[in-house]
């Protein structure tokens, strides 16, 4: 039976273990990249969702005054992606009362928080909260994180409240330098960056040990392992990024064709014949269960969240490079305590505080003097801080042309089945 752990607290639990254990190929990740996308924005030619144009904000006839937090505050998030502690820090599933910064929060500004690891992965989630845009009316959420693309597009569309900088003080001065000036919200007025993660290659040492088949370093490897034991991602973006890479093409929105993600496919398809699935962030529980021996996976996951040998492996040919976002939908019951939250989490004690569990890249200045303090050699873990020379091997592929990402679903879709 599991006992109660304080996750500030630096013994060596099996969890610190794993996260101290779980990365691999840095050094023959920056010796064998190619210099590929270097940017983590999107390329200038490509045609980005931008914000709707600003109105005129009426000039109030008397000062306004400061409001009260109300709630419940509605956030929904992405699994093993807050800090938990006591029993749902082994365990990692979220439970009422077992993420401090919740607890924090809660006791700061006394009110309630429903925190529900409700996404899986954009498009299901963005299929359940579309229709309420389209009608007009709120989604029932107060706060939701998604990845880049997304979030231009709910942006783009007039679907996401504007944010007031003077109630999110800690965000204006502390997000980090690379993540500003984005093309689809230069001035952060709709969103604040949650998390950043890379997409490479996950295994399991142990089990590969067992079968005889050698730890994969590049995507050639992860495709030569038998196929029913291995799952790529449901978020297409990634998978055929990765794909493109592995067949020596650039991962850059700007130059892919439709051909280039034909070749992708091909490239794919016998694997999938073979028993290739695609999986969400239930490939950790595959994982588990030694189902999945090597899959495409999410930087922080295996770190944070996986069982003993598993690995995250830096691919030679470079990594896919991703931003989740703090958005809050229009229409949102308590937009200002929603603020309050994007304020809190940039603050770099707490910031620190949920990276030492997540494993993600920070998007705080400041949580690495913070985490130090906490977990002595966090601060220098290239999952969370990655260094100048790890940034240069990023390759971006978010914001697709309406054709190209067209094709994509079109294919994806024959790929997985539906």
């Amino acid at each position: 039976m599991a006992t109660d752990r304080d996750p500030l607290n630096t013994e060596l639990t099996r969890r610190r273990f794993l996260q101290g254990t779980a990365l691999a190929g840095v050094a023959a990740f920056l010796a064998a990249c190619t210099s590929g996308t270097t940017e983590s924005s999107a390329p200038a030619s490509i045609s980005i969702p931008t914000p709707p144009p600003a109105t005129p904000t009426p000039v109030p006839a008397s000062p306004t005054p400061v409001p009260s937090p109300t709630g419940p505050l509605k956030f929904a998030n992405w699994p093993a992606y807050i800090d938990l502690s006591g029993k749902a820090y082994d365990t990692e599933v979220y439970t009422p009362g077992s993420s401090p910064t919740i607890e924090q929060f809660k006791k700061k500004y006394g009110v309630l928080v429903d925190y529900e690891e409700k996404i899986q992965d954009n498009k299901t989630f963005y299929a359940t909260i579309q229709p309420q845009f389209q009608a007009g009316s709120a989604t029932g959420w107060d706060l939701i994180v998604i990845t880049d693309w997304l979030a231009a597009r709910v942006i783009s569309k007039g679907w996401a409240e504007k944010i007031d900088h003077g109630n999110v003080p800690n965000a204006v001065n502390n997000l980090v330098d690379s993540l500003k000036n984005q093309v689809w919200d230069p001035a952060n007025d709709y969103h604040y960056p949650w998390q950043s993660g890379m997409t490479g290659i996950g295994f399991n040492t142990k089990v590969l040990k067992a079968a005889k088949i050698a730890e994969p370093k590049n995507l050639t490897d992860l495709y030569a392992i038998p196929s029913n034991k291995v799952s790529f991602l449901t978020e297409s973006r990634d998978t055929f990024g990765l794909g493109l890479l592995k067949l020596g093409k650039a991962a850059d929105p700007a130059t892919t064709t439709v051909d280039d993600l034909q070749a992708v496919f091909d490239d794919i398809k016998p694997l999938v014949e073979k028993g290739l699935i695609f999986a969400d962030n239930s490939y950790l529980k595959n994982f588990a269960a030694k189902k999945t021996w090597a899959a495409m996976v999410w930087s922080g996951d295996l770190a944070s969240s996986g069982t003993e040998g598993d690995t995250f492996q830096f691919p030679a040919e470079g990594v896919m490079i991703w931003t989740d976002n703090l958005l809050i939908p229009k229409g949102a019951t308590n937009k200002y305590t929603a603020e309050l939250m994007i304020n809190f989490v940039y603050d770099p004690k707490i910031a620190a505080q949920i990276e030492d569990y997540v494993y993600y890249v920070c998007p705080v200045k400041g949580a690495d003097a913070e985490i130090k303090k906490l977990d002595p050699g966090a601060e220098s873990n290239p999952l969370i801080f990655p260094p100048a020379d790890v940034q240069a091997k990023y390759h971006n592929f978010q914001f697709l042309p309406d054709a190209l990402e067209a094709k994509l679903d079109e294919l994806y879709l024959e790929l997985s089945g539906g």
